[in-house]
């Protein structure tokens, strides 16, 4: 059965999937494990038809791998807490693929995977060197609440053939994968925590844990034509010794919303963002609301562009890029698109002083002293094909859902995370609507005027890289601001009370 989800559709997938499985008539149910009839999942490999269920109780199965041949098959892991349902490797895989494979257009495809880890896949280098935990060469997979860990790649998907293949990818976590000798975490082999080719129409990847790679390792690098990276936390962690954080090896529509982005203090190449090519039939960039810090002291390039043209959307919206201190800083390396709409941004020197809630356990919400981020961001529109660029989830762990993300102010915040104020007897929405800015635009002075005299009210003026240029404390209804030696251009005022509410509103200086 032949299952294709439009991109504008496909978060429902999964929905679409289970409805594809409930319309098989005659599926069966196979269990699995050491009490089982059946005590490892490869025994029933022969044995299954399309559509039919593999449920495996906990434990952890050593060297059982297989190369599944029906397709619509579901696979649920039984396991739990300590006692999940383990797929585990622990030498070279003799299929020279990996840990489990599907590798038949037409025959495997539409596989669903869920709560099951993969453990320790690797070929030797006479196979190539690029053993997987999923090696997926037919079409449309789900995996959800998976693991991969010490594998040389996690999930490892392309078939030359294949043109429309969907991949979905949810509440998976990513660690320690990448190729790696014995004993030498810096060695390169160039596998990844998730390599997606172009034989993937559409790749969805929400609410994942990416970690401690190894060997060089991306964290994930896509080659397909439309990618959706959406609220995950990608973290190379101080032991981690990889490469690009995400890899858009040759274009498409990649939308990249609300996500956590971390470079690591150690790591290969000391940069984030990789756009290599511009081969694929779209050409278009959305990086938007996304919270991304620099824990290297050194060098560090946030963004390398390849392509010197070819890209014909390339917008970065509401983001806050915060690095250790000391770090030498590069927005852009290589190229700087033409098309660049860059707009919203906080580029911080110092991401311990920004107004992050704990940094040091990946805490990256909002506290309120981050008034540079709250009520300061805009809307991001829409992409050309009118995916929504506005963030409606926020990342908490890969094992919860998604919370809800709402605006609470008149402006959305910046970054992943919206802070959301205290019930107080002082609305927010007062604070909207009390003060005006005339005249707006000015050339010499203009009045910032209160409706209701205000007490210990902040007055802050930032250019559009959200620097603070100027802060006030002021009380009274009315405020003059003077030119002075201000250059002319754009700025933000904002107003922020005694509990911390805030509103920020443009001011032109002509």
């Amino acid at each position: 059965m032949y299952l294709h989800v439009k991109p504008n559709h496909m978060k429902q997938l999964l929905f679409f999937t289970a409805i594809c499985f409930a319309s098989i008539s005659n599926a069966t149910i196979w269990n699995v494990g050491p009490s089982q009839t059946y005590t490892v999942p490869s025994q029933v490999r022969l044995l299954v038809q399309d559509g039919d269920t593999i449920r495996i109780d906990g434990g952890v199965y050593a060297n059982d791998v297989a190369k599944w041949v029906k397709k619509n098959l579901k696979f649920i892991g039984l396991g739990t807490g300590s006692n999940r349902t383990i797929i585990q490797s622990t030498g070279d895989i003799a299929n020279g693929k990996g840990i489990w494979v599907f590798e038949t257009p037409g025959t495997c495809d539409n596989p669903y995977i869920e709560n099951i880890v993969f453990d320790g896949a690797q070929v030797s280098d006479a196979n190539g060197g690029n053993g997987a935990g999923i090696r997926f060469q037919a079409k449309d997979i789900t995996v959800k609440n998976c693991k991969f860990i010490n594998c040389q790649n996690g999930i490892l998907e392309g078939n030359g053939s294949v043109t429309t293949s969907n991949v979905m990818l949810l509440n998976s976590e990513f660690e320690n994968n990448g190729y790696q000798l014995p004993n030498d975490p810096t060695h390169s082999g160039y596998e990844h925590h998730i390599y997606i080719s172009a034989s993937a129409d559409t790749l969805w990847v929400e609410n994942c844990y990416f970690h401690r790679p190894r060997g060089q390792a991306n964290s994930l690098k896509t080659r397909a034509q439309r990618s959706y990276i959406l609220y995950n936390l990608i973290d190379e962690e101080a032991t981690g010794y990889g490469s690009w954080e995400l890899n858009i090896a040759q274009g498409g529509l990649n939308v990249i919303v609300g996500n956590v982005i971390i470079q690591g203090t150690s790591g290969a190449n000391h940069g984030m963002i990789s756009y290599d090519a511009a081969t694929n039939v779209l050409e278009d960039f959305y990086f938007v609301n996304n919270t991304v810090i620099n824990k290297y002291v050194g060098a560090i390039k946030y963004f390398n562009v390849t392509p010197a043209t070819g890209i014909n959307t390339y917008k970065i919206y509401n983001n806050i890029f915060a690095s250790v201190a000391a770090a030498t800083n590069t927005i852009f390396s290589a190229n700087v698109p033409s098309v660049l709409d860059s707009l919203r941004n906080i580029f911080a020197p110092n991401y311990l002083t920004l107004g992050f809630t704990n940094p040091s356990t990946n805490d990256y919400s909002l506290l309120p002293t981050a008034t540079l981020a709250i009520n300061t961001g805009t809307n991001a529109g829409t992409t050309n094909t009118a995916f929504s660029l506005i963030p409606n989830k926020a990342y908490q762990s890969f094992t919860t859902a998604l919370v809800t993300r709402t605006i609470s102010g008149l402006a959305i915040d910046r970054g992943a995370y919206e802070y959301y104020f205290p019930s107080t007897d002082i609305s927010e929405k007062h604070l909207v609507t009390s003060f005006s800015i005339y005249p707006n635009p000015f050339n010499y002075q203009t009045i910032i005027k209160f409706s209701v005299e205000q007490k210990n009210t902040r007055i802050l003026l930032m250019d559009v890289f959200g620097k603070e240029v100027r802060s006030i404390i002021f009380s009274g209804t009315q405020f003059v601001l003077e030119k002075n030696e201000l250059s002319s251009g754009v700025y933000f005022v904002k107003i922020e009370d005694e509990l911390r509410n805030s509103i920020s509103k443009k001011l032109i200086l002509e």
